[in-house]
This record gives structure tokens, C-alpha cells and sequence, in this order.
């Protein structure tokens, strides 16, 4: 009698521990079902507990997760398939489609249906199963069972293109006043008495650096890099953001940086040029390293630092949604557990919650962002 008793609390233990770690994770990942084995269910039942509100998972798949580390212990029988229901096809079906598809990325809306089905937010595919579908996209250069760091940094810029350019329709949308498909300067700041004079030279100079062709409105393409400079490929876009980062330095605004306004932001720039630390008290180290990259970049040495001379220097301290998904890429080959340099679809769904970011999208695959977009897979 004594060990039934035992054996009842230890099923209800469990049980709880299992609900309470399928809430946590519900409440992190809100369109992930994480499925509690059926025998733990109906033990919790008979010792008097309330049903798991359980969902079949369709994959044959046991996850379990335990204590606040949320570590996995689970056999994956195969990949997940796509929730009842959701008229997608399955993974093998998906697969084969791209296959006569590639090249031409134009039609996969046409043969496999919209992409935010797949990947939007209000689709009916939970993160385990959108990995899979996105490991049947990543893994095709070439396709031989695992992803490199290469084909996951694609994916990412695509999707970085992708949210810039949502961001660039809406703004163009709200600016263009007469609707000719480009923005004039006094469109883009309608309401001229809310800016003070450093602010409307500022823009000026930025808004001239965007403008290609100088006809003094702004295109798509041009208006993109007005609004996200640090993502753009225009050289004279870029020397604006250069000169923009070194006034930030330039205390006594000569345009030039001295050997203290340098060393000054010695703590950001060895950093990001040496990948270089002092955080024991190297002060007298911190400095010397960036006395010494100054004279390096002095060509001239007048013991002043233009634009160009710093440039490289500047250029480390600048960060945007592209060079992101390049670091973002690298952090997650950290799955690669076996470290073969590829990810297999195992080894990306042992690590699911790290690549959240990789299968939601915000609204960027909304009606805004068409099917040519596309062709950049």
C-alpha cells in the first residue's frame, strides 16, 4: 500500500513537471505545441489531476523538457510534418517542387503557395516545423544534407532585404505626397517647423548623398538608403555615414580627429579592429594599441585623422541590418555539434529556440513585399 502511494505522488510529480515546463514554453514560443507523452497524461489523470491540453504533433516525435535550462530529451523519428489542416505539403512534396523550380524563384508562390504561409507569423506552422521547411530551402549548395554557414548567412540577408524594404514601401507610401513613386526632400519633412537648422543641414547632406542620379527627389532604390545608410552600397552614401560617425568623435569640430579624440573612443574601435579586451585594469595597454593603430592610419602624419585615413576605423563601428545577419550566421553555427561545418536538420531542431529568428518573420512578408522578391533565394 505504502509503495502505491509512492509510486502515485512520483506519476503526479511528474506530471507537473512536465505541464508546468509545457507552459513555459507555450508562453516563449506561442505557436509551438510541445506534446506530453499520453501515459504520463493518463497517469496525472488517475491520481485526480486535469488533462494536458495536448495537440498530436503528426511527427513521432518524444520532447520533453525539464527545469528552467529547458534541456531536450528526445528522438526525433523524422522531420516534423505540417499541422492538419494547413493545405501545405509535405516536407518530401516541398522538396521536390523546389527542385523543378530552382532556378526560377518567380513561381514558388504559384507551385507551393505564398511564402508567410511557410514563415509569417499568422502561419499554422509551429517552429519545429518551419525549420524543416527552411532546411529544404537552405540546403542547396550544394544540397547534401546539411547547411553551411554561407547558405544560413543567404537566408538571413534575404530576410534583411526583405524588412528594409517593407520599411522603405511604407515610409514611401506616407512621404510621396503626389504619388509619382519618389520623395522630394520638402515631402519627406512636410512640416518644416518642427526642425531646427542643424538638423535640416544634416538631412540636406544625407538626402544629397542618396540621390543617385541628383535630380533632387529620391527614388525606391535611392530612398532605401536614405533611410537605412548603413545597409547601403552607394559610395557616397557611405562617406556621408563616415563623416556622420567621425563628427560623433570630432569634439572640437575641425572635421578631423586628433590623437585624443582617438584614443578617446579607444574602448569602441580596438575592439572592433583587434577584437582585442582590457577588461583587468589595461588602461595603459588600451591606450597603446590605439596610439599605435593612429600612427598607422596617419598616412600623412600631420597627427590628424581625415575621413579616409580613419575610414577603416569607422567603418568597424558601423552596424546594420546585413552585417547582423553575417555575425548572426556565425553565432549560429554553434549547433553544429559535431562540427562538420554544416547543420543538419537534427542538430537545428536540438537547438530550435536559438534559430526563432530565423523561421518568424515580422510583417515583411505581408502583401507589401511581392514575389519578385523571390529571385533573391
Amino acid at each position: 500500500m505504502a509503495g502505491s502511494a509512492v509510486a502515485v505522488v512520483f506519476l503526479s510529480a511528474v506530471a507537473l513537471l512536465c505541464l508546468y515546463n509545457h507552459l513555459l514554453l507555450s508562453l516563449s514560443d506561442p505557436a509551438s505545441v510541445v506534446p506530453v507523452p499520453a501515459a504520463v497524461v493518463r497517469a496525472h489523470r488517475r491520481t485526480g489531476g486535469h488533462r494536458a491540453n495536448t495537440t498530436p504533433s503528426g511527427s513521432g516525435n518524444i520532447v520533453l523538457r525539464f527545469g528552467m535550462s529547458g534541456q531536450p530529451l528526445r528522438v526525433h523519428a523524422h522531420a516534423p510534418a505540417p499541422a492538419p489542416g494547413s493545405g501545405l505539403p509535405d516536407i518530401d512534396t516541398f522538396r521536390d517542387k523546389l527542385d523543378r523550380l530552382l532556378p526560377d524563384w518567380s513561381r514558388f508562390d504559384a507551385e507551393l503557395g505564398p511564402m508567410h504561409r511557410y514563415f509569417g507569423l499568422d502561419g499554422p506552422l509551429d517552429v519545429r516545423q518551419r525549420l524543416a521547411y527552411l532546411f529544404a530551402i537552405l540546403d542547396r549548395s550544394p544540397r547534401d544534407g546539411g547547411v553551411g554557414v554561407g547558405e544560413l548567412e543567404a537566408w538571413l540577408r534575404r530576410q534583411a532585404a526583405a524588412r528594409l524594404d517593407a520599411v522603405t514601401r511604407r515610409e514611401m507610401a506616407q512621404h510621396d505626397m503626389d504619388g509619382n513613386g519618389a520623395v522630394t526632400l520638402r515631402e519627406f519633412f512636410a512640416d518644416w517647423s518642427n526642425m531646427g537648422h542643424g538638423k535640416m543641414g544634416w538631412s540636406m547632406h544625407k538626402f544629397a548623398s542618396a540621390d543617385r542620379d541628383g535630380d533632387g527627389s529620391l527614388n525606391a532604390v535611392e530612398f532605401n538608403d536614405f533611410l537605412h545608410p548603413e545597409d547601403s552600397s552607394q559610395e557616397s552614401v557611405m562617406r556621408w555615414l563616415l563623416k556622420d560617425k567621425l563628427s560623433e568623435m570630432d569634439h572640437d569640430g575641425d572635421g578631423k580627429l586628433s590623437l585624443e579624440e582617438f584614443v578617446g573612443q579607444s574602448h569602441m574601435i580596438i575592439a572592433h579592429i583587434s577584437g582585442a579586451h582590457h577588461d583587468d585594469g589595461g588602461h595603459d595597454l588600451e591606450r597603446a594599441e590605439a596610439e599605435k593603430k593612429f600612427r598607422e592610419l596617419d598616412a600623412d602624419m600631420d597627427n590628424y585623422l581625415t575621413v579616409e585615413e580613419a575610414r577603416s576605423a569607422l567603418q568597424s563601428l558601423i552596424t546594420g541590418e546585413f552585417s547582423y545577419a553575417t555575425s548572426h550566421a556565425k553565432f549560429l553555427m554553434k549547433a553544429d555539434v559535431n562540427q562538420d561545418g554544416k547543420l543538419s536538420l537534427e542538430e537545428m531542431l536540438d537547438d530550435y529556440v536559438s534559430f526563432y529568428s530565423t523561421v518568424y518573420t515580422d510583417d515583411h512578408y505581408s502583401n507589401e513585399v511581392d514575389s519578385d522578391s523571390h529571385d533573391e533565394l
